[in-house]
């Protein structure tokens, strides 16, 4: 396949790996330490797609001191809005504490048309297509163009579909108002009908036909509409002779454009998860080249022992089992997907192979569904060499645009990113040292271990401090998770992204940049999360067919544009030097660097959270999410630990909602299973013994359970083999903590 030039925010300035050595301290004088005086925007708003900002907040130095106060004074209006800045009172500047010289970090490898979900839908498409002809003998693939510019193949393939097929098409001579729909006129290309047909013919139907054929009868029966079989359809350009029957050479269709208007296609493209080291070929010298045409082969090498191997010897080996057959054997014969890496016999295939393919091979399954997606690792860096980089970059990229130095306002520099992220023909690769643990890294603020006398290092607004306040349900968390209650670092560069989530739990989470460049945020309020999750599942169904838990992997960007022309509340901040941005719970929330900048976040949990937490339970529990602390053991512990009149206040209804629902699991696992046997064990166990292990929610007040494992269930998923039922506190104490907090509250 032809090699496309992909710009990258890459070169030499990554710190070579072995023993930590000091590199030349950052200059803290070249980088923004203060934010310029706020000015609102205009009203109508300028921001791209019209956006409306956030709210903005200045509390005094009094009520800086209590910053969950202040967040909860403020909430009923910031809460509309998902995310809200706040800019601390004049002169509240915590010095910057890290050791320049010695920090390091990596960063993750960012792609941006990859990020936005609408074009990763189109970009998978072209791979699978590319895959497949590349596959069938043609590894030259060059989109055709139209008015210069390539045809949109997978917007083609949705238009065609949508009118009935190709042959209703066709028949119906419905090419032209396709061209309309892919924005093409008849003025500026007489040949457009012809051209798109074919292209459509050549290039689509072959792998329509393909995923018609192979995928499973359901889905096969919902792609009728759209996966026409070549049979029986008069084609307009020869097929080459080399392809297997019903095969289209990627060659360009005669009635397109010559091959020197076509566009190469995307270069093929990376899995972006980070994967484990490859299986090694090594022990397996081959013999002849007929044994080592390609390493897809079978690790074993072709001896009579390789095909005579026991079958104790093939259980062991999963390649060594074919995924069609379910039988081993005949490892000369065994060829191994370069997607899933599992076996199968050649002759298994439909239609079988009579060579060992020379180039990649997929089977069916990964033609079709593709790679999950996620981030690749980057380089190692310190400050000093990530801001050359960074500084490089953003000149270089804006000065190519006619700006001076490349200095880019911010309006320009978010325009750019947006139209960087839809762009399906321009890719380009940023970096972004996210989520760098503070434990290890250490914390940009002043510490009371580090700086015991630094006046800041027990200021309540100090991240390290917020999730542990006394309004913090935090604080009765024995153990620290790591990005919750220990903030997290966040070096970043232009046009590094962090893609549309929403916290763990639902909880807060609180963000400073401490300095640098602008970060510009967008928030969606926890009202309209359900309309969003609804706009991003109809905007990229195939992504969500892939991946059904996409929206828990934080690596999909949708267009505000898009998702304010559905209904979806969206709203927008910029954030620079010294300033806080507080995300709501539920409230989805995206963004973007416009340059290189050090950020700190951490989460924290008030009161008002509590409800928030267990809808977050419940929806974890629906998708199998593993959670990152148990809900129900932090109400428990609270309730048992903190005995103040204004925390009984609120734990009452937590209490009696606990109660209900506990009570509850716990009939329906009585009325499940009428003989099991009641065991009262007042004391805590590990995590792996509270967690179920089908829908892996915590269990920890009462667990389902077998005396021959460990291993236990929620009474959702118990079976009728399960022996005992298994409490961390009896009914009567239930009720009994819950009508102690009651007496508590109406002393209050």
């Amino acid at each position: 396949m032809m090699k496309q030039a992909v710009p990258r925010a890459t070169d030499s300035l990554a710190t070579p790996p072995g023993p930590v050595q000091k590199a030349p301290a950052l200059d803290m004088a070249s980088v923004a330490t203060t934010a310029p005086q706020e000015t609102p925007r205009s009203n109508p708003p300028t921001r791209i797609f019209g956006l409306q900002d956030a709210p903005c907040y200045y509390p005094t130095a009094k009520e800086w001191m209590e910053p969950l106060k202040y967040i909860e004074r403020i909430r009923p209006d910031a809460e509309k809005a998902g995310i809200c800045k706040i800019v601390p009172p004049e002169g509240w500047k915590p010095p910057f504490c890290l050791d320049t010289e010695v920090f390091r970090f990596k960063t993750r490898l960012q792609r941006l048309n990859s990020m936005e979900g609408q074009t990763r839908t189109n970009l998978n498409y072209l791979d699978q297509l590319c895959k497949f002809h590349r596959q069938h003998g043609h590894p030259v693939f060059k989109i055709p163009q139209l008015d210069k510019r390539p045809i949109d193949l997978f917007l083609l393939r949705k238009e065609v579909t949508a009118r009935g097929g190709f042959q209703k098409v066709t028949a119906t001579k419905k090419w032209a108002e396709i061209g309309r729909g892919l924005n093409y006129t008849r003025k500026q290309c007489t040949s457009m009908s012809n051209a798109l047909k074919n292209a459509y013919l050549n290039i689509i139907m072959p792998y329509e036909s393909y995923l018609a054929k192979h995928k499973p009868a359901t889905a096969a029966a919902a792609s009728d509409s759209s996966s026409e079989s070549v049979a029986g359809v008069k084609r307009e350009a020869s097929s080459d002779s080399g392809m297997e029957s019903g095969q289209t050479s990627l060659a360009t269709p005669a009635a397109s454009p010559p091959s020197h208007h076509d566009t190469p296609a995307p270069p093929a493209r990376r899995s972006k998860r980070i994967k484990k080291d490859p299986t090694s070929y090594a022990d397996s010298t081959p013999s002849s080249p007929a044994t080592s045409r390609s390493n897809r082969l079978s690790a074993e090498p072709v001896t009579t022992k390789a095909i005579t191997e026991t079958d104790a010897e093939a259980e062991a080996n999963p390649k060594a089992i074919c995924e069609l057959c379910h039988e081993g054997g005949h490892l000369d014969k065994m060829l191994i997907c370069d997607g899933c890496e599992l076996g199968h016999h050649t002759f298994c295939l439909n239609p079988p192979l009579q060579h060992i393919p020379k180039t990649d091979w997929y089977c069916a399954k990964c033609l079709i569904a593709g790679e999950d997606f996620g981030f690749e690792e980057g380089e190692e860096y310190s400050l000093s060499s990530f801001q050359q980089k960074c500084d490089s970059f953003k000149k270089e990229w804006f000065e190519k645009q006619g700006y001076v130095d490349g200095k880019a306002s911010e309006d320009t520099v978010e325009r750019e990113f947006w139209r960087l992220v839809e762009s399906t023909f321009e890719t380009v690769e940023v970096e972004y040292g996210a989520d760098l643990h503070s434990s290890q890294h250490g914390s940009g603020f002043p510490t009371t271990k580090r700086d015991p006398k630094n006046k800041y290092s027990n200021h309540p607004s100090n991240l390290n401090n917020i999730p542990v306040l006394s309004d913090s349900l935090f604080r009765h968390i024995n153990s620290d998770i790591s990005g919750m209650m220990v903030p997290w670092l966040y070096v970043g560069m232009c046009f590094s992204t962090f893609c549309w989530h929403n916290e763990d739990h639902y909880t807060y989470s609180i963000n400073y940049m401490h300095w640098g460049e602008t970060k510009t945020w967008y928030g969606i309020p926890a009202s309209d999360a359900l309309q969003f999750e609804e706009t991003m599942k109809q905007s990229v169904p195939e992504l969500f067919e892939q991946q059904p838990d996409l929206l828990f992997q934080l690596v999909t960007m949708l267009s505000p544009g898009r998702l304010v022309a559905n209904g979806v509340k969206v709203l927008a901040l910029d954030q620079r030097p010294g300033q806080f941005v507080v995300t709501f719970p539920q409230a989805y929330h995206a963004g973007f660097n416009h340059g290189f900048n050090f950020a700190e976040a951490v989460n924290f949990a008030p009161p008002d959270w509590c409800h928030f937490g267990v809808e977050c339970a419940q929806r974890y529990k629906e998708h199998r999410k593993h959670p990152v602390f148990s809900h129900d053991e932090l109400i428990m512990t609270t309730a048992l630990e903190d005995k103040a009149p204004a925390t009984a206040k609120w734990l009452e209804h937590e209490m009696v909602e606990l109660l209900e629902r506990e009570t509850g699991q716990r009939s329906l696992a009585l009325k499940r299973s009428p003989s099991i046997r009641v065991v009262h064990e007042g004391v805590d166990r590990p995590e792996e013994e509270v967690q179920c292990m089908h829908c892996n929610s915590y269990i920890y007040l009462s667990q389902v359970g077998c005396n021959c494992t460990n291993k236990v269930v929620c009474s959702d998923h118990m079976e009728e083999s399960e022996r005992f039922l298994r409490l961390r506190y009896t009914d009567d104490e239930l009720r009994q903590i819950s009508q102690r907090v009651h007496t508590t509250a109406s002393k209050a």
